[in-house]
């Protein structure tokens, strides 16, 4: 909690000490009265500032290791420290030894002494309240720490508490020095060992075959290998150029006659086409099969080829009945209308087929690659774009009462091989290479970097060629090089490792700078290989 300090000069009077414990903003307040006490030397203004401080709902705290001044304090309730820093206490004031025979009795003093002493203490009493009313808030001196606060001549009295949180300090530093200690001698030491091998590159290089469902097998040159699709859709739009009667075709019927006998159970099919006299053209809408009951008469209806109405009213005789047989209109055609509409013509959907196929997607291909997973080793020539046949969106020969949009749908694909099946694969085959060379590992099967070209796909088979690039060198257990090197320092495990047959260098790199040697312990020791390709 904060605490304000208030230095009383020699020449303040206690209006102006009061005014200043009213004026200040803190709830607890220090007053440093000087060297020579002056005003603070009487009872009444003691019990004055407690009973201002009362009031004002404040705590006094008198600093001085004057005695009397504290009695008087102690006789006001004002708790007193002998500096800043120290705990204000309560001073005790001694206890009197009287004898029986300086005891005044009350009841042998005269009535006028009686009432004298208590009138007196009636006027201390309201002096000290009237004094606290009618006090003003006086202005705080301007003056320096240095002219306020003097020293006091003595002896000094020592400081617990200061020593206390010394010897804290003291105790926390010797704690946290056995701490590090502790930590930089049992457990920070770490050493990594760096071993250079030297290593020779085995090149793979051949054809494999691509399989979707089977397993790798280095032994038949078969890989595992996963096929994405995707697909997109591309359109355009035109304008319908083609001009179509949409009318409605004129009808009417025909009879057909024979005289021939021969022509008796000859069917004349639906769709037969006949010619008006004005060049017109129908088709039968039935067929009609000549019989003793019909020859002389046969009826079907009649259709004009196209709309409009320049084939109504046609009549008369047919030309296009069979040999020997007769074609007569016996009701005039009527019905047919003229409609002129835009129609989608086959010259429309050729070129809009040149500018659908000018279309690309150029985000499917990202999109495809992207859908394989971060393991997978994409086979770049192996991607394909089929596109489907064009679909207008209005048929041909159709109305078309807006643009008409032509859409076909690509499907791209690709294979991709994952990169645990690729380094099953290389792994294999570099074993092969090194089949009876001793103490020979695989350090790098080159799978990482590995590269497919030659990509054929047809229905018999998918073939690429796969290249790759495998390291491998003399076979050196990290275990036992642990072993070896615990407890050792740089010199001697060089010395030790450096006669390994394949290894070409050692350095080991010690953490923090103090070590020197390698920890005993092998969790905290490290093995790194480098590899030095002897080409």
């Amino acid at each position: 909690m904060n605490k304000d300090v208030i230095y009383i000069d020699v020449e303040d009077d206690i209006t102006t000490i009061v005014g200043k414990i009213k004026a200040s903003k803190e709830k607890i307040i220090a007053l440093v009265p000087p060297s020579r006490v002056g005003v603070l030397q009487s009872a009444v203004n003691m019990r004055l500032l407690q009973r201002t401080a009362e009031n004002a709902k404040k705590r006094l705290v008198l600093i001085s290791s004057n005695q009397s001044l504290a009695a008087l304090a102690a006789a006001a309730h004002i708790p007193v420290a002998r500096n800043l820093q120290s705990k204000p206490e309560l001073a005790e004031v001694p206890v009197l030894k009287v004898d029986g025979d300086d005891v005044i009795d009350g009841e042998m003093l005269p009535i006028g002494e009686i009432a004298r002493s208590a009138s007196t203490d009636k006027r201390g009493e309201a002096a000290v309240s009237a004094a606290i009313k009618s006090s003003v808030i006086a202005e705080p001196l301007k003056t320096t720490k240095k002219s306020s606060v003097k020293k006091v001549d003595g002896k000094k009295v020592p400081d617990f508490s200061r020593f206390r949180k010394r010897l804290f300090v003291i105790g926390g530093a010797a704690l946290l020095l056995i701490g590090f200690l502790v930590w930089a001698i049992w457990f920070a030491p770490r050493a990594t060992v760096v071993i250079t091998a030297k290593t020779t590159p085995v090149n793979v290089s051949e054809n494999v075959a691509l399989t979707l469902d089977g397993a790798t097998d280095a032994q038949a040159n078969i890989l595992k290998a996963i096929r994405q699709e995707q697909r997109s859709e591309l359109s355009v739009e035109f304008t319908a150029t083609g001009e179509k009667n949409l009318g409605n075709k004129a009808k009417g019927t025909v009879e057909f006659s024979t005289g021939a006998i021969q022509n008796l159970g000859r069917t004349i099919p639906a769709g037969t086409v006949l010619t008006s006299s004005s060049g017109a053209q129908y088709t039968t809408d039935q067929s009609v099969t000549f019989t003793m009951s019909n020859y002389e008469g046969a009826e079907t209806g009649i259709t004009a080829t196209e709309p409009g109405e320049k084939y109504n009213g046609a009549t008369g005789s047919m030309r296009g009945a069979p040999s020997g047989v007769s074609a007569q209109i016996t009701k005039a055609t009527t019905g047919g209308t003229d409609k002129m509409a835009k129609v989608v013509s086959e010259e429309d959907i050729t070129r809009a087929t040149d500018m659908l196929n000018e279309k690309k997607d150029d985000q499917l291909r990202q999109k495809l690659e992207s859908s394989f997973a971060s393991s997978s080793l994409v086979i770049e020539e192996s991607y394909q774009e089929n596109r489907s046949n064009p679909t207008p969106s209005v048929a041909v020969g159709a109305e078309a009462a807006g643009p008409v949009s032509l859409k076909a749908t690509i499907t791209a694909s690709m294979y991709a091989v994952d990169q645990l099946d690729l380094s099953t694969y290389l792994k294999a085959k570099v074993n092969q290479e090194i089949e009876g060379v001793t103490a020979q590992k695989i350090y790098e099967d080159g799978a990482e970097d590995a590269s497919f070209t030659q990509f054929a796909s047809s229905a018999e088979a998918t073939t690429v060629r796969l290249s790759a690039n495998a390291t491998v060198g003399p076979e050196i257990e990290e275990s036992r090089v642990k072993e070896q090197v615990s407890g050792k320092s740089y010199g001697d495990i060089q010395a030790s490792l450096e006669s390994i047959a394949g290894v070409d260098d050692v350095d080991t790199q010690f953490w923090p700078f103090w070590v020197r040697t390698v920890p005993n312990d092998v969790d905290r020791i490290t093995v790194e290989f480098k590899l030095d390709n002897a080409e």
